[in-house]
């Protein structure tokens, strides 16, 4: 066995890349539970709602920035390393970094101001909270840049550490200590900590970055395709963006439709169904770049190994977690964040259903968009959104947490259904477990 994780094989590099992602997505998944957990209970089921809701308004205004250039990133970056083009690759790292930092400087500094003079959210409670979080947003572009850089050159378990080892621990850190010195701890105060987290990380990932860079990419001059560039981004950051949209809609609207409580309690909900996809999420990070080398080196057969072999390990790791995770959700929340946010249960339970179908479809986003199917993404982004929105304004105010947990799972099944008979039909794909 030890041997298959030797060489440079496809297969070798896949599962040492599976096999640290999935490593590092279960420490973050603990260390970010573990950071949820100090501030669900210093913060109370309101404040905890107001925090969550302004950092969901933050992700949203990150769209430009964290959307298509990742996965642009990913893809031109490994096709340029496989065909020596040195200049097209730094061209690519400098017209990416430059466009995601211009965008979020900008939005961060025109939406403080506005704050702050009090034409948008006036006096609110969140307003200063908003304010603060904002400035999160250079450093959220620069993170999906540069974790998607390391990414196309492979370093794939390395890619990751900043933002979700780095970061969530020195979250836990600045919590514990504000709680043992008695420092009052609000949402201002946790987005400040956010803050904090995220400079360090950015730190950790510029400096890995150099590092990986190889030297031909360094002493080359940069050469710019920014034609085909932007005709690829836009359909990826739609389909990104539509995708993370679709993922913040139920808290946007439990926040505006319902009360800080009911975000604070689907945010818990969504925390443990997170567990469910942490071995998609580990494959996915290892399986980009290898599906892009794949299509591109015409050898379909070993792709649809490698995706065959993909979904049956993320199938035997998430099954169990989500059954555990239906039957015991309850006890399992209450010991875990507080009583008071037992009330997710059901929300977890549904969550759970859903995660489950996305698990069995395997990496069809990623399938899709590796191999230029970015059309075809997009439309199934959007149709998920659709289904989410329509459903969220028709179940949330009348059945406020339940129905936000229905509408996200139907919309993340409708995704998936889709684009795996799309993969099955334009690539000859089977992305579903079998």
């Amino acid at each position: 066995m030890a041997k298959q994780f030797r060489g440079d094989g496809v297969k070798a590099q896949l599962l040492r890349g599976t096999g640290g992602s999935a490593v590092v997505q279960a420490a973050n998944i603990l260390l970010a539970l573990a950071a949820g957990v100090v501030l669900a209970r210093t913060l109370g089921p309101e404040s905890y709602g107001t925090y969550t809701f302004v950092l969901s308004i933050v992700t949203l205004l990150s769209l430009p920035a964290k959307a298509g250039l990742p996965t642009l990133l990913v893809r031109e970056i490994a096709k340029n390393q496989v065909k020596r083009q040195w200049g097209l690759l730094r061209g690519i790292l400098k017209f990416s970094n430059g466009l995601a930092l211009g965008y979020a400087t900008v939005v961060a500094a025109a939406g403080s101001g506005l704050v702050l003079s009090g034409v948008i959210l006036g006096n609110s409670a969140s307003a200063t909270s908003f304010a603060w979080g904002l400035w999160l947003l250079p450093l959220m572009a620069l993170e999906a840049t540069r974790t998607a850089s390391l990414r196309g050159l492979r370093w794939v378990v390395t890619a990751q550490l900043p933002e979700k080892i780095v970061r969530p621990a020195l979250m836990i850190v600045l919590v514990g200590g504000a709680a043992i010195t008695g420092t009052t701890l609000n949402p201002d105060t946790a987005l400040q900590f956010q803050l904090v987290g995220a400079f360090v990380a950015f730190l950790v990932g510029a400096f890995v970055l150099v590092k990986a860079l190889p030297r031909d990419v360094t002493n080359a001059i940069p050469e710019y395709a920014v034609r085909p560039w932007l005709a690829s981004l836009a359909p990826l950051t739609f389909f990104v963006g539509l995708k993370l949209l679709d993922s913040q809609v139920a808290i946007i609207f439990l926040g505006f439709l319902s009360t800080p409580e009911d975000v604070g309690l689907f945010k818990v909900a969504a925390t443990g169904a997170g567990l469910v996809t942490f071995s998609l999420m580990a494959v996915n990070m290892a399986l980009a770049p290898q599906l892009a080398r794949l299509y591109n080196a015409g050898e379909k057969e070993k792709l649809q190994r490698v995706v065959t072999l993909s979904v049956r390990a993320v199938c035997a790791i998430s099954l169990p977690v989500a059954l555990v995770l239906i039957v015991w959700g309850e006890p399992i929340v209450g010991f875990v964040f507080g009583n008071e946010y037992s009330g997710a249960a059901d929300a977890l339970a549904i969550l759970c259903i859903g995660q489950l179908i996305n698990t069995s479809a395997g990496s069809v986003g990623a399938v899709l968009s590796m191999t230029g199917n970015d059309q075809l993404v997009f439309i199934g982004a959007l149709l998920a959104l659709t289904v989410n929105t329509v459903l969220a304004l028709v179940l949330i105010p009348a059945y406020g947490l339940t129905g936000a947990a229905v509408s996200f799972a139907v919309s993340i099944s409708t995704w998936n259904i889709f684009l795996s008979i799309m993969a099955w039909s334009k690539l000859g794909i089977n992305t579903y477990l079998k």
